[in-house]
């Protein structure tokens, strides 16, 4: 008896025609119409624009802490003045429990404590920033 191995249009479900074994659309307008598909899904679900804009607010923050530490290595900073310019706690690349309690929050290298009077104890750790390769995580790139 025969074995067939029918492979199918992922869009349209036709058969597809013989040729390369990763082929998975019959022909361009399958591969178009799968690829909106897609598009208008994330786009429903909200998934890309809610990274984009996780992304857009680490940065912000990071942004706002390394302005308001200028070149030093520690500063007392206003939250209030960061809070107006954007700054929100919610976001950031890391943290750290610290032996009095607290939590040190990062973002890459610069990280934050809070403090009493609504202020913020700012240090810079250059260990924390380091840069990985694929290679260095076991990915081939």
């Amino acid at each position: 008896m025969r074995e067939t191995n029918e492979r199918r249009c992922l869009d349209c479900n036709k058969l597809l025609p013989p040729g390369r074994s990763d082929k998975v659309y019959c022909d361009d307008i399958c591969r178009a119409r799968a690829t909106r598909a897609r598009n208008r899904l994330d786009a429903l679900t909200g998934y890309e624009n809610a990274h984009r804009a996780v992304i857009a607010a680490i940065n912000r923050n990071y942004r706002l802490l390394k302005k308001a530490i200028g070149g030093r290595e520690e500063w007392m900073v206003d939250f209030s003045e960061l809070y107006v310019k954007g700054f929100d706690q919610k976001f950031y690349t890391s943290s750290v429990p610290l032996e009095n309690g607290r939590t040190r929050y990062y973002c890459f290298e610069i990280g934050w404590e809070e403090r009493e009077s609504a202020s913020f104890w700012v240090t810079v750790d250059p260990s924390r920033l380091v840069v990985v390769s694929g290679a260095d995580q076991g990915f081939i790139l």
